[in-house]
């Protein structure tokens, strides 16, 4: 009996010290600089072990004041499974930390994006209660925005929030809740206040943000932008698609431009009335402006069709995430907006001919901004929003070609002749087709030039897609054999619902996109290859070398 006793011991010692050993290992191999993990952590098999999400912290040995909150869990069309978390210290979330654990067969493969590994010292004396207020804090948001109107003062949009939700007491106007925030472009461990995160949505002039007060000065540290737009007002006279089939629905006689048949519904009414359009017919034929209503309508409802045939996605969220979209919106004439997303679609109308901004590329190009909303949640400035700017262009094209195959136009709204970026020659509208190359914008407007810098990413994917040769601004001569629309679809897909994360940058797209490549066609694939390829003609990375087999992937 102690001979038993004493050989439980000794197992149940073993195994707290190969646990032990797990944490410590896998802290190591995850460790990049300044107190963070690295970007991108790919396993060889003889690293990977089981993994139970509720054991990630213990697993990867993080500070004991800190936590992985699980966000979701997604299964993707290999059968792999990711498990997004959140980062908290002190029970607090941590703004911006996203961290995607990557399994297979219930083995751990991999890790993707940032947590810090090492806090500054003086974190675990820091107070976590603030001496403002919530209400005060909102105050001080609101203050910084100074705006004539905000959404919560507007019934219409008051109205949309309370119908969308079912509760009579749902309102825009903004709760504030503590999060720990870095105001630089990356979370830094040394640089994190404790702040109110407040939403604060404007109506006059238009603008949508989260904005972080520091919760002991009141001071506004930063801000994120969470209205996503297409920039540039034009003319343009027609209607898009020609004549398409839609679904709409019948309630006593009466037909509503409302699709229940994908997901909770994609639904399309009045920017300023709130209500859905009607006919008396199935066969709709709407004049004037009200055209315009359609064509989003069928755009949205294309979109839903592309991610859900071509990767089984049920909507932007996965889970059937109701699509509204709100057409003919006057304002966006007075803020030189022409749509944008805010949680909702919203169309604009052209200066002068009153014509609705609302091609499929378009409509497509703002539905993939709410994808990223779900997904990587790219941060909207700077090189992250370029990137986020780019996914949309991507997609609302890749969309276009999907619907319209007759229709292969890599200038962003060619069906309206609103011909605002190309994709195919970046230069031709005043965009760097090279990394911090001609045009690349490194001021501070728009966000940080995001639909400027975005022809970087536009111009990588066409490659991708196409093939094309030529040197680039840093006198790098490139050649690229495409590998057509299907396949770098599916790597970009890969790339923004797997491995990329808010802060990620153009190099982190690169690492992702030779990480999405490897798990879709394998590490010696001519995939990856080209990969690498696109990526050196826009001047990132390394030409057509095989990707790294050590458990990092630079």
């Amino acid at each position: 009996m102690k001979k038993i006793y004493l050989l439980c011991n000794l197992l149940f010692l073993c195994a707290a010290m190969n646990f032990t050993y797990a944490q410590v290992s896998m802290r190591s191999l995850i460790k990049g600089e300044n107190g963070k993990s690295a970007s991108f952590t790919r396993l060889s098999p003889d690293k990977q072990q089981d993994f139970i999400p509720s054991q990630a912290k213990s697993l990867l040995g993080i500070d004991a004041n800190s936590d992985l909150v699980l966000m979701n869990t997604d299964t993707d069309q290999l059968g792999e499974v990711h498990h997004r978390f959140n980062q908290t210290y002190k029970g607090i979330p941590i703004e911006n930390s996203m961290y995607i654990m990557h399994t297979s067969k219930n083995k751990l493969t991999g890790m993707s994006g940032i947590i810090v590994l090492d806090f500054d010292k003086q974190m675990a004396q820091r107070t976590i209660t603030s001496t403002l207020s919530p209400a005060n804090a909102v105050q001080a948001a609101l203050s910084y925005v100074h705006a004539e109107t905000y959404a919560w003062q507007d019934t219409v949009l008051e109205n949309q929030v309370k119908s969308r939700s079912g509760d009579i007491n749902s309102t825009y106007y903004p709760i504030a809740t503590l999060v720990w925030y870095s105001p630089g472009k990356q979370i830094e461990p040394g640089d994190l206040h404790l702040a109110y995160k407040v939403d604060v949505f404007a109506k006059k002039p238009l603008s949508r943000a989260y904005y972080f007060i520091d919760a002991q000065s009141g001071q506004v540290l930063g801000k994120k932008d969470e209205l996503f737009y297409s920039d540039v007002i034009g003319t343009a006279n027609t209607a898009y698609s020609g004549v398409q089939n839609i679904h709409s629905d019948l309630v006593s006689g009466t037909y509503s431009l409302k699709d229940l048949t994908k997901g909770n519904g994609i639904h399309t009414g009045s920017a300023v009335t709130s209500n859905y359009y009607t006919s008396a017919t199935a066969n709709w034929n709407l004049t004037g402006a009200d055209q315009y209503a359609l064509d989003a309508h069928y755009g949205v409802s294309q979109t839903y069709d592309f991610f859900k045939s071509k990767f089984n996605r049920n909507s932007i969220n996965n889970s059937g995430y109701a699509l509204y979209s709100y057409v003919n919106d006057p304002a966006t004439n007075e803020t030189n907006v022409g749509a944008y997303w805010n949680g909702n679609m919203v169309f604009g109308t052209f200066t002068g001919s009153g014509a609705g901004i609302t091609s499929i590329d378009v409509t497509a190009h703002e539905i993939t901004h709410g994808l990223t909303s779900f997904t990587s949640g790219l941060i909207y400035s700077y090189e992250s929003g370029a990137m986020n700017e780019s996914m949309s262009d991507i997609m609302g094209k890749s969309v276009q070609f999907w619907s319209k195959p007759a229709d292969i136009n890599w200038v962003l709204g060619n069906d309206m002749n609103w011909l605002i970026r190309n994709m195919a020659n970046p230069n031709q509208y005043s965009q760097p087709d090279t990394y911090l190359g001609t045009y690349w914008y490194a001021g501070s407007v728009d966000n940080g030039g995001v639909h400027t810098n975005s022809g970087v990413g536009n111009f990588m994917f066409y490659l991708l897609v196409n093939g094309g040769s030529g040197t680039n601004d840093i006198a790098n001569n490139f050649t690229v054999n495409g590998i057509g629309l299907t396949k770098a679809d599916a790597i970009i897909y890969r790339t923004e619902t797997v491995y990329m994360t808010p802060t990620s940058q153009y190099a982190d797209w690169r690492t992702a996109c030779i990480n999405a490549a490897t798990d879709l066609y394998g590490a010696t694939s001519n995939e990856v290859v080209q990969v690498k390829n696109a990526w050196f003609a826009v001047g990132i990375g390394a030409y057509g070398s095989l990707p790294c087999t050590g458990t990092k992937i630079p």
